[in-house]
């Protein structure tokens, strides 16, 4: 028999908005690694093929703008896959302190361990959440 979920209720823990936002920046790196790591590669190998049969280094015959910009697309899809904190941070500033492993709201432990899974961070990083609310 299936068990319908009244709404609201989910079967277990709900994925995070900016989990899924650093997942699908991951998502998007890994792309961008895959598409420029080829390009690079045809072209490098095109522009070492250019300068073996014209015995020089003079002017290859694949322009080297190209080569560097699909080296930077792979530089950005190397960082987006990293994590891309500044990124993540801006999109989505979170309004409370929370573990980065457990999502633990971290308002108010004073010491440098999460206590729920015992991740270290910064206090000085955490700041009180306002209570105002």
């Amino acid at each position: 028999m299936l068990d319908t979920l009244a709404p609201g209720e989910h079967d277990g823990p709900a994925m995070k908005y900016k989990t899924l936002f650093r997942l699908l920046l991951k998502l998007l790196g890994v792309c961008f690694l895959v598409e420029g790591g080829s390009f690079s590669v045809v072209l490098g190998a095109a522009m070492a093929v250019s300068w073996l049969e014209s015995g020089m280094l003079g002017s290859p015959g694949v322009p080297l703008p190209w080569l560097l910009a699909y080296l930077a697309q792979m530089g950005i899809g190397l960082y987006l896959f990293l994590g891309a904190e500044w990124i993540v941070n801006r999109a989505i500033p979170g309004n409370r302190p929370y573990c980065p492993e457990c999502a633990y709201d971290l308002s108010g432990p004073a010491g440098g361990r999460c206590p729920e899974c015992g991740t270290p961070f910064r206090p000085e990083d955490v700041r009180p959440a306002d209570r105002s609310e």
